[in-house]
């Protein structure tokens, strides 16, 4: 008889801080870099008669000896049609030893955390250390998360939010801005929420340029976080001809992460991108110069999900969280 745990997003709200986040993702990207993970490219399809996507990512990391996989779906009707959150996911962990299933959860609230921490993860190698001026262009669930990550890793004392719904946006200045206590001001346009940034958020599902090259300041990081569908676009491709760029995997990245653009316009070449995993290694350099431009391209990677799980199940495991079922 195999016990498994199943916890519950409320119960997965009450374990995980997003301090616990980004330190587990930092050190999945480690034994990435360090080739002591595995993450097979994301298996994703669109389902065309549901306005829906599914994305499939499993993962093995051996600094924990945990594998897993998280099945996530993005049905945009949900809301309307049952009532229902838009993206619904769920991850199993298994015992990287011999294969027997450790829990079951709800893989929405984890995949909220790892995506925002990864954000952190890249600001914190790529961004200047006294950045302080923010920008975050997309003010739904993954900007608010974003912007918790980076108050995490930075001292951020302004942010210039822009939503194409400009009452979002002004709803996010007010809801950050009394979270944090910090000044969080609604922009009128993307431009001049990234005037003066410091750090660049794009957490938008938009499939053009939403940020233009002509407006990226010297010494200024981005985090690309939307795009991770192939045709999905938020930055304007001429950013790479001056910018470093940085990814979580580079053959996926090529396929449907930011990069796809400027690749395919013989803007960037795959030999000049530098994996995250690879700098907090200690194999590639971050950032190397205050008025240099960085790039995260973050598309999310299994070992993210694998890491920040495996966090949470050990909480739960030492905490008496959480209901166990049999199987076999």
């Amino acid at each position: 008889m195999v016990e498994v745990l199943t916890l519950s997003k409320q119960e997965i709200s009450g374990l995980l801080t997003m301090k616990e986040a980004l330190t587990s993702v930092e050190e999945a990207y480690r034994a990435f870099g360090e080739g002591k993970a595995i993450n097979p490219l994301a298996i994703s399809f669109v389902v065309p008669r549901y306005y829906g996507e599914v994305d499939i990512k499993p993962a093995y990391i051996e600094t924990i000896d945990c594998s897993g996989m998280k099945f996530a779906g993005g049905y945009w009707d949900n809301p309307k049609n049952y009532g229902l959150p838009s993206v619904i996911g769920i991850i199993l962990l298994v015992d990287g030893k011999n294969g027997l299933p450790l829990a079951i959860m709800d893989g929405t609230q984890v995949g909220s955390y790892r995506t925002s921490a990864a954000g952190g993860v890249g600001a914190k190698y790529l961004a200047r250390k006294d950045s302080e001026n923010a920008a975050v262009i997309g003010t739904g669930n993954q900007g608010r998360m974003q912007l918790m990550a980076l108050t995490e890793v930075f001292d951020i004392k302004l942010v210039k939010a822009y939503d194409l719904d400009l009452e979002g946006s002004k709803r996010y200045a007010e809801e950050m801005g009394r979270t944090y206590g910090i000044e969080v001001a609604s922009a009128e346009s993307a431009r001049k929420a990234v005037k003066g940034a410091d750090i660049i958020v794009t957490a938008t599902p938009a499939t053009s340029p939403v940020v233009q090259d002509a407006w990226i300041e010297p010494g200024t990081n981005i985090n690309a976080i939307g795009a991770d569908m192939p045709g999905k676009q938020e930055l304007d491709p001429l950013i790479f001809r001056r910018a470093k760029a940085v990814v979580d995997y580079l053959p996926q990245c090529v396929e449907i992460g930011e990069i796809q653009h400027a690749v395919a316009r013989g803007l960037l070449k795959e030999a000049d991108v530098v994996e995250i995993g690879e700098i907090i290694a200690g194999k590639k350099k971050g950032r190397t110069s205050e008025d240099e431009i960085t790039v995260f391209d973050s598309t999310g990677l299994g070992i993210q999900d694998v890491a920040t799980a495996y966090a949470v199940y050990k909480l739960a495991m030492k905490r008496n969280v959480g209901k166990i079922i049999e199987f076999f």
